[in-house]
């Protein structure tokens, strides 16, 4: 399944010691015989809870009112799994859905402290089918990005990636992260800085910077 293959290459533990948590199912038949469903991951430190959450209605048909459908739902998730809301990721997955709806839900969302992502259920067939190990991977450490500084120079002056790319999707990257390709046999490894979306990339290299360091 998609959503499993993406919470393993995010570096996700599949159980936790939260006995609330709701562990991945063995198969997707299970789990898509009835709507909504959800599994619960957490972060390799045990910080964060991340719910992966299915349903066949598009994001406007969501129970709820205009702006406080994904609120609601995060805030019964905590309370489920006795996280605080700040500790909470709530991967959404639905058939449909557009930007427009995504920013109006993380607006409802941001003095909750929780995050937010919303995938359609393309973008999990498109996972489903990637090879065992991604072209690239999300530079955490920042002891790796302060030394790959001192061979490349400043990051905002790094090639740059679209945080609407479909890897930066996939692997959760964000705004002023930085990704590492793999390379192939012979090849050389480089790095990528994740830049906004729908923006002009060059704009922002001071802030992008900024947000690194």
């Amino acid at each position: 399944m998609g959503s499993l293959a993406m919470a393993r290459d995010r570096g996700y533990v599949m159980r936790g010691d939260n006995p609330l948590l709701t562990s991945p199912p063995r198969d997707s038949k299970t789990l898509f015989r009835s709507f909504p469903a959800h599994f619960d991951v957490t972060d390799r430190l045990g910080q964060q809870v991340i719910r992966f959450e299915f349903w066949k209605k598009p994001l406007s048909q969501l129970p709820g009112r205009g702006g406080e459908v994904v609120a609601q739902r995060v805030s019964r998730a905590a309370r489920r799994t006795g996280v605080p809301l700040t500790r909470l990721r709530l991967v959404l997955l639905v058939p449909q859905y557009t930007h427009q709806q995504e920013r109006r839900e993380r607006r409802a969302l941001k003095g909750l402290g929780a995050h937010l992502e919303v995938f359609t259920h393309q973008f999990f067939s498109r996972a489903n089918e990637l090879p065992a190990s991604p072209p690239c991977e999300l530079l955490a450490d920042r002891m790796l990005v302060e030394r790959y500084q001192d061979v490349y120079g400043h990051v905002g002056d790094l090639r740059k990636i679209n945080a609407d790319n479909f890897w930066c999707r996939y692997l959760g990257a964000a705004y002023g992260d930085i990704l590492l390709t793999s390379g192939g046999q012979g090849s050389i490894r480089s790095l990528q800085l994740v830049v906004p979306s729908r923006r002009t990339c060059d704009d922002h290299t001071g802030e992008a910077e900024r947000r690194v360091t």
